[in-house]
């Protein structure tokens, strides 16, 4: 029986080191075994906008579509749960969700691998995760991204991360670590072999030499497991090769003037955003003012933007449409009311897309919910192909047949990632 891998993104931002690969934004039997047909595919989430429940529903509800196509089609598969490499999201909800499901049809799961690994920016060393902020390795919940609304978490050391966010259903010493004697002396297999009841492995990986050994050994190994991880590691199970990165002229078609569009609040977004605005380039700037959601008003303003944007398009502008910067922050809400309303907010800014009457020549979608909404949302997309990178980290995808503006390549921009010049070298002529 043939075996695919399928990668489950919960936001788009994961296609950050593939290319030439389908991604199922909307699932439907119908796009899954057209999906099937491949050795992987990316299945586009957006759980990290979701509730709890919404997240825990729709994980159960995808697994039992996969069942039913691999079934039919006689194809089995592992699945890969692409999450942020600053270790936000729904975890262990998504994982614990799929592994039922994979119980529920009497298949047994030896393990969840965990590498939040991410080429450059991210590293795990001595069970402790690390993000580059300003040339310094900062442990990952001494950062902004451990205080998010949403996915608040404390430590920094795996080991304690697990048995923190499992509420100690897994415990510190029962988590088997992947260290760098591991990986240098060829240890890998034998490790996994020997793990069992859905036991966390931690893998130490420093650099992509260290993200290569650890997945030969894993090929060897006699267990089956389901992943955690950040993109680097999903390039590297499905053995993509390195393509150089597109040129501008791959992602510019004939239209009238661009789009960059930003609903990212994270700090590297800040600084990116302060560092295009000095360079003096003749932008149109077009603040999308989301305080507007605590007056009610929130579609006036869509439209208001809406009008704003396709004036200057027409004037075959470059507009840089950005929420607010100042967020807002709900004082006494739930995570579930934050996130209702980082939702809803969302919706509304990419409603500027559905109803843009002009093509532009080029699009640019930074932060992860902003992303994943513009194309489901915005675009109508439902199938899309993965182009490759404009920059590190950097995806380009375009919508297949049905979508928007069918022939236009989205640039798929993190919130996260790049130098404080990056945006600007992407977007300048």
């Amino acid at each position: 029986m043939r075996k695919i891998f399928i990668v489950l993104d919960d936001d788009p931002t994961g296609i950050q080191t593939v290319h030439d690969v389908i991604v199922v934004t909307k699932p439907s039997i119908e796009n899954l075994k057209k999906a099937f047909e491949n050795p992987y595919f990316y299945i586009l989430t957006n759980s990290r906008s979701f509730s709890r429940t919404k997240t825990e529903k729709y994980h159960q509800e995808l697994m039992e579509m996969l069942f039913q196509v691999s079934k039919e089609m006689n194809v089995t598969f592992d699945i890969v749960s692409r999450g942020d490499s600053t270790l936000r999201g729904h975890y262990p909800l998504e994982t614990e969700t799929i592994y039922k499901s994979y119980l529920k049809h009497g298949i047994q799961i030896d393990g969840e691998i965990i590498c939040p690994y991410l080429d450059g920016i991210r590293k795990t060393e001595d069970d402790v995760h690390y993000v580059l902020q300003d040339n310094q390795w900062i442990p990952c919940g001494e950062t902004e991204f451990a205080k998010d609304k949403s996915f608040s978490y404390q430590n920094s050391n795996l080991r304690k991360y697990i048995a923190e966010k499992t509420e100690g259903r897994y415990k510190e010493d029962s988590c088997i670590s992947i260290t760098k004697e591991d990986l240098d002396g060829g240890t890998v297999e034998s490790k996994l072999n020997r793990v069992e009841n859905f036991n966390k492995v931690i893998v130490n990986c420093t650099s992509m030499e260290d993200l290569k050994r650890f997945v030969k050994g894993y090929q060897k190994s006699e267990k089956r497991f389901i992943f955690r991880c950040a993109a680097s590691l999903v390039k590297e199970l499905l053995e993509i090769e390195e393509i150089p990165y597109l040129k501008k002229k791959d992602c510019v078609i004939e239209g009238k003037g661009g789009i960059i569009l930003v609903g990212s609040h994270v700090r590297k977004t800040m600084l990116q955003l302060e560092y295009l605005r000095a360079q003096n380039l003749s932008l149109k700037w077009i603040e999308f003012n989301q305080h507007k959601y605590l007056e009610n008003r929130l579609h006036e303003e869509s439209i208001r933007v809406t009008k704003e944007l396709e004036t200057g398009l027409q004037e075959d502008k470059v507009c840089v449409v950005y929420t607010r910067r100042e967020r807002i922050d709900l004082p006494n809400g739930s995570a579930d009311e934050q996130l209702k309303m980082s939702t809803t907010i969302s919706d509304e800014l990419v409603g500027v897309l559905s109803s843009l009457a002009v093509c532009p020549k080029f699009l640019v979608t930074k932060g992860g919910i902003t992303s994943s909404d513009a194309l489901t949302k915005g675009l109508n997309i439902s199938v899309a192909k993965v182009l490759g990178q404009i920059s590190k980290n950097v995806g380009v995808v375009k919508g297949l047949k049905g979508s928007k503006y069918e022939s236009l390549p989205i640039v798929i921009f993190p919130g996260n990632v790049g130098s404080d010049s990056t945006l600007y070298e992407v977007v300048k002529e």
